[in-house]
């Protein structure tokens, strides 16, 4: 499978960042890229490993359950579009894709990077780009992020005014949840009966567990990182072929 927006990023990428990327993915729950053989036997090409990178993403792009067991249909852009949706960050059209992921990026630095001083902004950045946030592998932001600010690079801390604004800013959705919830436990009492806690559970762990937030979110992070990367080497690879040309007339 080929994504114009994906593809082309992982066949730049070298084995090695190709994979840390399939590690992740191949932890559970929502990972199942273990089983796809092509990431497992010796040998295979590298556009063969990536193909199946590919797939896993897009597969586990879809935001509902029954969109992960059944196979994803989507595109990498719509993914990232997705993604913005569901951390409420703005999905309007930008300057390239790399704009668009560079939103959840700033996000996952901080949930309020905007209010950040703006040279605790670019140290975050340049740490980012730097390599900083994929030295001990790929990971999905905790619980606690919408509630915790930085006040350096390395450090967060709890403020009451966030807390204050997420509570307001994800009220809202938290009792959508609940709703949904009881709603579900009740109809899963009708025909499971002592089974409906159990099964409500392991629902709502699939949905806290993946993708949006185990997943999707670390992935759009990573090829960031990897497209950033890729466009700095080009166009120092262009202004070399330039430079040389020059000389040679």
């Amino acid at each position: 499978m080929r994504d114009d927006h994906l593809t082309p990023v992982l066949e730049a990428a070298s084995e090695a960042e190709l994979a840390l990327l399939i590690e992740f993915l191949g932890r559970p729950p929502s990972g199942l890229l273990w089983f796809d053989r092509r990431v497992r036997a010796p040998g295979v090409a590298h556009a063969d490993r990536v193909a199946a990178v590919v797939e896993e993403v897009l597969r586990c792009g879809d935001h509902l359950v029954k969109g992960r067991v059944g196979g994803g249909q989507g595109c990498y852009l719509q993914i990232v579009c997705d993604a913005l949706q569901d951390l409420e960050l703005a999905d309007t059209p930008a300057d390239g894709i790399l704009a668009l992921e560079l939103r959840v990026v700033r996000y996952v630095l901080d949930s309020e990077f905007e209010r950040l001083a703006p040279d605790l902004q670019a140290e975050l950045l340049d740490g980012f780009f730097a390599g900083r946030y994929f030295a001990e592998g790929l990971h999905g932001t905790d619980a606690v992020h919408p509630f915790m600010t930085r006040v350096d690079p390395e450090h967060r801390v709890v403020t009451a005014g966030k807390v204050r604004r997420a509570l307001r800013h994800i009220g809202g959705d938290q009792l959508q949840r609940r709703a949904k919830s009881m709603v579900r436990t009740a109809a899963l009492r009708l025909v499971l009966r002592g089974l409906a806690g159990p099964v409500n559970w392991v629902i709502t762990a699939w949905e806290w567990l993946g993708p949006a937030y185990r997943l999707t979110v670390p992935v759009i992070c990573y090829v960031a990182f990897l497209r950033h990367h890729q466009a700095i080497a080009a166009t120092a690879a262009g202004a070399a072929d330039a430079d040389q040309a020059r000389a040679a007339s």
